[in-house]
């Protein structure tokens, strides 16, 4: 137990000895002070000319009692404890003395209450809630919104990471068609340059002979001339020359009509030419040279369905020769694109 505080002793001291008119200090009463006006009355000492209490023992009797009681409290706060001193037979004291004690161990409260059983307790209790509640919630607040904004954080650097990656797959495969496009324009170059090439080499190939021949019959003696003046001049004659010639001459109007309801446009003018050419009776070398040209282009553009649907449009003989005649077209072709080199074939 702890020793009272002079200041008690002193005042014990001058109560103790207060005598009046009306009479000494007869009791002292030890009360426990609950917040608001709530009061306990804990102990009372009488005080008469018998008694002779010393001021010093009587202050550590009130201060022991003061203690056990602060002991046997469960809150664990100071307890404010109030000494009444009362003169004679007064129902209303004559002084007070207040004064504190602090408990030295604090006992585990599980399932007590903290606060006093009265209104401001009542009060305190559900303002320690709300503000515990109000933590709770700040708290959790504060971890959601760390997690949402992490989450954010992770979002953003994946869509800017992806947005980076889309656009650098953009430009790779912009650059792809960029530069396929400059690939098809440089083969269609090389096709047309071969194309050009592969008729400038026909016509001479077709034409040299004739010029050799007509070249070499200029040179010849006046004798081997005037010897040839009066014979007739010697035809040449090419069998696919003549047998494009009875494939013509045997066609019916309705065979003319259905070949050329299968052509188009431009493959319905090349093949009147080529019949105006082939109805001519000239044999000289250079027209029969240039109408097998015709015959060659001629054939070079038509599409496989026109094929399909001339030989579908003739008769049985006329579809046998057109067959024979294209057959052999197509091997000359096939000796003269084997005899190029490999950039100008077509």
């Amino acid at each position: 137990m702890s020793f009272p505080s002079p200041t008690f002793v002193k005042w014990l001291t001058k109560q103790l000895a207060d005598l009046t008119e009306a009479g000494m200090i007869t009791r002292f009463e030890l009360i426990h002070k609950i917040e608001s006006e709530h009061a306990e009355r804990l102990d009372i000492w009488r005080n008469d000319a018998d008694s002779g209490h010393a001021p010093q023992e009587l202050a550590q009797e009130i201060q022991d009692s003061a203690e056990r009681d602060a002991q046997s409290r469960t809150s664990g706060q100071p307890q404010r404890y109030v000494v009444y001193a009362y003169r004679g037979a007064e129902e209303m004291h004559e002084s007070q003395h207040a004064f504190l004690v602090r408990p030295t161990l604090q006992a585990a409260r599980f399932g007590e209450d903290s606060e006093p059983a009265t209104e401001k307790g009542v009060i305190t209790h559900y303002m320690r809630h709300d503000e515990n509640v109000h933590r709770l919630l700040m708290s959790a607040g504060d971890a959601l919104l760390g997690k949402l904004a992490a989450d954010l954080e992770r979002e953003r650097a994946c869509r800017v990471k992806a947005e980076e990656l889309n656009w650098s797959m953009t430009e790779k495969y912009q650059t792809l068609l960029d530069r396929e496009h400059e690939r098809r324009v440089d083969e269609a170059k090389e096709l047309m340059r071969a194309r050009r090439m592969d008729e400038l080499m026909g016509v001479a190939t077709a034409l040299l002979p004739i010029f050799a021949s007509r070249f070499l019959g200029s040179g010849a003696t006046g004798v081997g001339a005037g010897a040839t003046q009066g014979a007739r001049p010697m035809e040449i004659t090419d069998p696919k020359d003549a047998a494009i010639r009875r494939f013509f001459a045997s066609l019916t109007e309705i065979e003319i009509s259905g070949i050329l309801g299968c052509l188009s446009g431009a493959n319905q003018i090349a093949l009147a030419e080529l019949h105006r050419a082939f109805s001519s009776a000239n044999a000289d070398p250079a027209e029969v040279m240039a109408r097998q040209l015709a015959v060659r282009k001629f054939l070079k553009g038509l599409s496989e369905r026109e094929v399909t649907s001339i030989f579908a449009s003739l008769g049985d003989a006329n579809r046998t020769l057109l067959l024979a005649l294209y057959s052999q077209y197509r091997e000359v072709e096939q000796t003269e694109q084997e005899r190029k080199p490999e950039i100008l074939r077509s």
